[in-house]
Parts: C-alpha cells; structure tokens; sequence
C-alpha cells in the first residue's frame, strides 16, 4: 500500500524548497541589468563629450558591468562613455551591457548645436558643409543645378540657391535636423534670399517680372509673411537695426518705400512721393537712406528714423537744392557722404542725422572743383580724390576727418594721384598712394596728425591691386609678380620686401600681420605663408601640381584645393601650419570631383 502525503507534509516540502533557494546553488533566475530613459544630452561639438552612464543603469545582483558600443561611434571607459562628434546635428549612440550573463541595450541622444562651417561647391551641381574644426562633412545637395550661397543664419541654418531653368530657387538646409526646405515654391519663377533679421528671419523675394512678391519666410516655424505682390521696381530690400524690413513697391514704374515691422506685423508707408524712390542703405544708428528723384529732376537722398520721421538730406544747404547728390559712404557713427553734382562741378559733403547739418569736405581742405571719395576709412576718414574739372593729367588727394572736423592734403603733385586703398589698425589711419609719376612707388600717407609718407620703390611697375589683412596692414605687389611688400599700419613702416616668380597675395595668413602668398616654382603654383612674427616665409604646399588658396578659417587653418598634372578636378586640402591633409578625394565609384570654397560661417543652437 502506497501511502498518500498528508497536508502538513506537503507544507514542510514546500518551505524547505524556499529556504534552499536562498542558499549556494540557488536556482532563481539572473536578472537583466535594467537601463533608464537617457535624456537628451547637448555638446558644442569638435572635443570630447562624456557621459557617467552607470547614472542610468541598475542591476538587481549588483553583478560588475560591461559596456560596449553597438552603433553611432565612441567607447566606454568603464562606464564612462566617451566620443567627438563630427559636426552639429542630431545623434543617436547605441549600446549593449551585460553582467556577464544577461544583457540589455539603450540608446544615448546627443544633440551638437554648434558649427564652424566652410560652404563648399563640388562640380557645378553639389554643395557641402565642411566643419572646419574636425573637417567632417555634411552634403546639402547632390547632382542638382549651380549652387550658390544666399545668407547664413546665427543658428547654423544656411540659405541657398540653385539654379533652375532661367530663374533659381531658395532652399534653407538646417544641419541640426539635416532638412532642406525650399521657400517660396508657390509663388513661381526664381526666389532670391535678400536680407535677415537678427532673429534669423529671412527676407526674399520670388516670382517672375513684375509679378514679383516680397515676403518674410521664419525656418524656425516654418511661416511665410507675404508682404507684396505688386510689381517691384528693383530687388532691393534692407533690414535696419531694428528688425524692420524696408522694400520698394512700383505703380507704373514708379516706386514708393514701405516698411515692415515684424514684431508688430504690419506694413506702413515711408515714402510716397510721386517721384520715383529708390533704397540705398540702412545706416548702423537705424535710419536707412533712400533716393528720390527731386523738383528739377535732380537725384535727392532721403533719410528715414522711426524716432525721427523723414528728413531731406542736406535740406539745410540752399546751394545743393538742384544738385544730383549720390551716396558716397558711411561713417560708423551713420553720418552720410555724399557727392553734389552740377555744372563742372563734383562736391563731397557730409550731412550728420543727429542735427541736420551738412559741411563741404572739399572746401574745408580747398580741394578743386572735381572730386571723387575713395572711401570712407575705420576711423571716418573720408578719402577723395580731386582735380579741375575736365583735367586729366593732374588729381591730388585729400582726407577729412568726420570725428575732428579736420583734413589735409594727402598728395599734391603735377601728376595722377591714384588711391589705392585706406586701412587703419583702430588707431592710426593710412592712405596708399600709386603717382602716375613714379608708378613703381607705393606711398603710404598717414592720416593722422601731420601726414608723413613712406614709399615702396617696388623696383617695377607697382600693383594697382593691394591686399588688406583682417588687422589693417597692406601687402602691395609689383604688376609683373616678382616683389611683394608688407606694410604694418601699426609701426608704420614696410617690411623687407619677398622676391621671386609670379608671386601673388591671396588673403589672411593663421596669425595677425601673417598672409599667405601664391608664387611659381617649376611651373606649377606653390602656397607659401609670410610669417610676420617670425619675419620668414613658411612653405603651405610644394608638392606637385597647381594650388589655389581658399580661406583662412575661424579655427586657425587654412583650406586650399590643388589640381595635379593630368586632372582636371580641385581636390580640397586644410593646412594647419604644419601638415597639409587632404580632404576630399575620388568617390565610391571612383569619380573624382572639383572643389572650390564658396564661404564660412559659425552657428550655434
């Protein structure tokens, strides 16, 4: 007879089996280690973004971790994870860990809101953004139609064009979200991309002919403000300091000023004469210029100020009444130079908005009667040439200071006094002169206190063409490409010039006083860099073939492309003043592509 447990025997077998498995040899499953949601995680890109993970993970034994990543680059360091991203955009890392015997898996969002980017045409049809500050790139457009940049936006957002048909269209390409938009698809025919608000609002203009339309697109929300479809008599629109946006509508060929304020959103009238209205240009304290065609069909200039309404300027000088004035310039402080023509006669004037008067510049250094501004200097110096009307064998020079209310005679000689160029480091200001006398001169006049000259005897034929560095010193060039010659605006003197063979300024070297230089060796052109701190030239590229500079970027590099014998195409380089690398290169398919450099931004999310 086979005896049947009683209950009570059941009960003590089933607690005896309890108390087992808390023992050694426990048979009660391993749990997974238990990831949290990772929130997202921000970098400003280009150095190294880390991350405690073991902050988010949990594991129920307390069992020793191991991390490895499973998609979207970096390492671990224990649990530390770690990577450079590329360039700005959106990033989804993935990972695994595992106690040994379970594993679970997650994913680390990283967001990298900043860029440092270098707009980069590939054949006549793509465009890329390079990063100049881990050289990564990121393509906007593929075999489409001839790119070409429209604006950049603080927040990284590039607005472009490519061609279509006998017009163009206005894309934006946003490298955070990796989008590209296209604005004003609507409206029909090409799309222009005019100005910006500080805001990042962009302003265009689209359509065909006189059908044209005006309008405000925001790439943030997506929202397209119309603000006329009436026909435009030019393309011009200007965004003043204060976000408001300035355009031109015609009736019968005739154009009045309009206003937006985009804050308010809402358009009012500026200007609305019966008289044709042209705009010229926003001026750094808000006011914006604009021409009008006046009483005796003179060409006036008008300005315009919200606080202060419209004003006719040099209204207060009866003489210039029936003169055709034309904008010459602006000061920093928005004082505005203009020229008044009449009867053999070319005057330069000044006229400053905060109370309305004018001053004949000529005739405060008595200039002759036919001037011509040259520029308006960093320190509103305001450089003209002048001679008696109908003389073409003599011109001298002349400066006015706008802050002093001081001039002086720059040059007065029996020959042509050509200016070349005005640069200033913040300080002092300085005027390069080539004398038709001596054209194997340049003369650099200072412009302040007593002009005193220092001459370049260029021994040849001297450049009419100067470079002009970022911290205002010059480089002149002979016109046959064998001397160039730096000038430091500070010391006010010139360097010992560099000689040799097709040499040939190209733009801003790493450093300030530093520029980078072409020359020919061997038939085939070399980049060279004139280093102004160590008084000595550094090779950039001597290797073989033609090479082209590009930029100087905001990250201390240089770009330059270099085609080699036997090809045709540019492939893009970065020096970073030791090493050249080479960035681009043949394709997957073995297609090798040209590169040229079309622009640099920063932007930053």
């Amino acid at each position: 007879m086979v005896s049947r447990p009683t209950p009570s025997s059941l009960l003590f077998l089933a607690v005896a089996a309890s108390l087992a498995g808390c023992g050694g040899g426990s048979n009660v499953s391993n749990a997974s280690p238990r990831v949290s949601e990772i929130p997202q995680q921000s970098t400003t890109g280009a150095s190294a973004f880390t991350l405690q993970l073991g902050d988010y993970l949990t594991d129920r034994e307390g069992a020793t971790l191991t991390y490895s990543v499973t998609s979207g680059g970096g390492s671990f360091a224990g649990s530390i994870y770690s990577n450079t991203f590329d360039t700005m955009g959106e990033y989804e890392v993935e990972f695994a860990v595992t106690d040994g015997d379970k594993t679970s898996t997650g994913t680390i969002p990283v967001r990298v809101t900043q860029g440092h980017f270098a707009v980069v045409r590939e054949d006549s049809s793509g465009l890329l953004l390079l990063d100049t500050r881990t050289d990564a790139t990121v393509r906007i457009a593929g075999a489409t139609s001839t790119p070409s940049i429209g604006g950049t936006l603080a927040d990284g957002r590039l607005a472009y064009h490519l061609a279509a048909g006998t017009g163009q269209q206005l894309w934006v390409f946003d490298p955070l979200k990796r989008t590209n938009v296209r604005v004003a698809a609507a409206a029909g025919g090409s799309a222009t991309y005019r100005a910006k608000t500080s805001d990042g609002k962009i302003v265009y203009t689209a359509g065909t002919g006189n059908e044209l339309e005006i309008g405000v697109y925001n790439p943030t929300t997506g929202v397209r403000r119309v603000l006329s479809t009436a026909g435009l008599s030019t393309v011009t629109a200007l965004v003043n300091s204060a976000d408001l946006v300035f355009y031109e509508v015609s009736v019968n060929g005739q154009a009045d000023i309009y206003a937006y304020d985009v804050a308010a959103d809402e358009s009012f009238a500026v200007g609305e004469a019966t008289t044709d209205e042209q705009l010229l240009q926003a001026l750094p304290n808000g006011g914006v210029l604009f021409s009008r065609v006046g009483a005796s069909g003179e060409q006036d200039i008008f300005y315009y100020k919200v606080s202060t309404g419209l004003v006719e300027v040099g209204a207060d000088q009866s003489a210039l009444a029936s003169l055709n004035k034309v904008l010459a310039g602006v000061s920093t402080d928005s004082k505005v130079v203009f020229t008044a023509e009449g009867s053999g006669t070319r005057a330069v004037w000044a006229w400053n908005p905060a109370n309305g008067t004018s001053v004949d510049l000529g005739s405060a250094v008595s200039a002759s009667a036919w001037n011509t501004v040259v520029a308006v200097g960093a320190g509103n110096e305001v450089v003209f040439q002048s001679a008696a009307f109908g003389n073409t064998t003599e011109s001298d020079a002349f400066f006015y200071d706008l802050d002093t209310a001081t001039g002086a005679t720059l040059r007065n000689s029996s020959d042509l006094s050509t200016v070349l160029a005005v640069s200033s480091d913040g300080t002092t200001g300085w005027a390069f002169i080539r004398p038709s006398g001596t054209a194997s001169s340049i003369l650099a006049v200072s412009m302040v206190a007593s002009p005193a000259t220092q001459t370049w005897a260029a021994g040849g034929t001297a450049s009419t063409t100067l470079g002009v560095l970022t911290n205002g010193d010059v480089v002149g060039q002979r016109a046959d490409g064998g001397a160039l010659a730096l000038f430091d605006v500070s010391a006010g003197t010139w360097g010992t010039p560099i000689t040799g063979t097709g040499l040939l300024f190209e733009g801003n070297g790493l450093d300030a006083g530093d520029f980078v230089y072409r020359q020919t060796v061997s038939s085939q052109s070399d980049l060279a860099m004139w280093d102004a701190s160590g008084a000595t030239s550094v090779t950039i590229s001597d290797t073989a073939g033609n090479d082209v500079f590009q930029a100087k970027t905001a990250d201390a590099t240089i770009l330059f492309t270099r085609v080699v014998s036997g090809n045709t195409n540019a492939d893009l380089f970065v020096w970073d003043g030791t090493t050249a690398t080479r960035l681009t290169n043949a394709d997957a398919a073995g297609i090798k592509h040209d590169h040229s450099v079309l622009g640099q931004y920063t932007g930053a999310r």
